[in-house]
C-alpha cells in the first residue's frame, strides 16, 4: 500500500474511476458497536395450602419455593463515520489500478488513447505564456523607473508609449491564459526519452501560479490522449486552443522576433517554443505527486 500526496489532483476522475472499480460506493460506513448487560432477579414466594387447596382434604401442609429469572438489559449504542479525502481515495484509487495491472510503466510510446500511464518527468510552465509574464515583470519595472521625476515632452510621449505596450502585452497574456488549455511541459526522467504535454484543469489547482510544481521532478498518473513518435513529423501546438493558433509559423515568428537578441541588452536568450515535436505524449493528468 502506497500513500503518494499529489500537489494536483482532478477529483473527477478520482471519484468516477473510484466508482467503477468498486461498482459503485456509499458516501460513508457506519460501525455499529452494542453493550449489552443483564441482571438476574430471583422472586421468592412462600405459601401454606388454606381449605381451598384440594390437598387439604388429606390434611397435607404444603410449603412451596419458587424462583423467576427476569432480564433486565440495558443496551449502548455508538456510531463510527467512515469518511475519505479526495486524497485517500486516489491513494485507494491508485493501488487499485496497481493491482489490476492496467496502468503502464513501461513503453509508454506504445500506449493507446485511453490508457493509463505512469512516468516521471520535470515540469515547467507552457513556455510562451511563462516568458511572456517574465518580460512582462520586467518591462514594467523597467517603465515604472523611468516615469519617476521631472520630464522632458519627448519622454512623457516615450512613457505614454510604453504604456500602451504595456497594456496591449497584458491583453495578450491575459488572452492566452483565459482563451488556451493551462499546459505543463516536460521531459521523462528514466531510460525512455521523450517529452509529455499535460493539459491541466484549472478547478483543480492548489496554486494557481503553479510555482509549488514548476520546474521540479515529479510522478504523474493519467490518461494518454496522443501519442506522437519521433519519426512522424508532427507536433503539439501549445497555441491550439487561443486565437494565435490561426496565425502561420511565419508570422508567429515575426511577432515574436522582438525577443531576440535580448542578451544584448543584458537580459538571458530565451525560446518562444510553440509547437512540442515528437516523440512527445499529451496527456490529461489524474494526479501529479512527488
Amino acid at each position: 500500500m502506497v500513500y503518494p500526496i499529489p500537489l494536483y489532483l482532478n477529483q473527477k476522475y478520482v471519484f468516477d474511476i473510484l466508482a467503477m472499480i468498486e461498482d459503485g460506493f456509499s458516501q460513508m460506513q457506519t460501525l455499529k458497536t452494542v453493550d449489552s448487560s443483564t441482571a438476574d432477579s430471583l422472586l421468592k414466594s412462600r405459601g401454606e395450602v388454606g381449605l381451598n387447596n384440594v390437598f387439604a382434604f388429606l390434611g397435607v401442609k404444603l410449603e412451596g419455593e419458587g424462583s423467576k429469572h427476569k432480564k433486565d438489559a440495558s443496551e449502548s449504542t455508538s456510531e463510527l463515520q467512515k469518511v475519505h479525502t479526495p486524497n485517500s481515495l486516489f491513494a485507494k484509487m491508485y493501488n487499485a489500478l496497481d493491482q489490476k495491472g492496467v496502468i503502464r510503466k513501461e513503453s509508454l510510446l506504445d500506449s493507446g488513447s485511453g490508457d493509463f500511464v505512469l512516468f516521471k518527468s520535470k515540469l515547467q510552465k507552457n513556455p510562451v505564456i511563462d516568458n511572456l509574464e517574465s518580460y512582462f515583470s520586467l518591462f514594467r519595472l523597467a517603465f515604472g523607473f523611468t516615469d519617476s521625476g521631472q520630464q522632458t515632452k519627448q519622454q512623457k510621449a516615450d512613457g505614454q508609449a510604453n504604456k500602451k505596450v504595456l497594456e496591449q502585452f497584458e491583453s495578450l497574456i491575459k488572452q492566452l491564459k483565459s482563451e488556451g488549455s493551462l499546459d505543463l511541459v516536460g521531459e521523462s526522467v528514466g531510460n525512455e526519452q521523450f517529452k509529455a504535454v499535460l493539459t491541466i484543469d484549472r478547478d483543480y489547482l492548489n496554486d494557481p501560479s503553479l510555482s509549488d510544481i514548476a520546474d521540479g521532478e515529479f510522478c504523474v498518473l493519467g490518461k494518454a490522449i496522443r501519442v506522437i513518435k519521433e519519426d512522424n513529423n508532427q507536433g503539439i501546438n501549445l497555441l491550439r486552443k487561443t486565437s494565435l493558433s490561426k496565425f502561420s509559423d511565419a508570422m508567429l515568428k515575426q511577432m515574436f522576433s522582438g525577443f531576440q537578441n535580448m542578451d544584448e541588452h543584458g537580459l538571458k536568450n530565451v525560446e518562444f517554443m510553440t509547437e512540442v515535436r515528437g516523440p512527445v505524449l499529451q496527456v490529461i493528468p489524474i494526479a501529479i505527486f512527488a
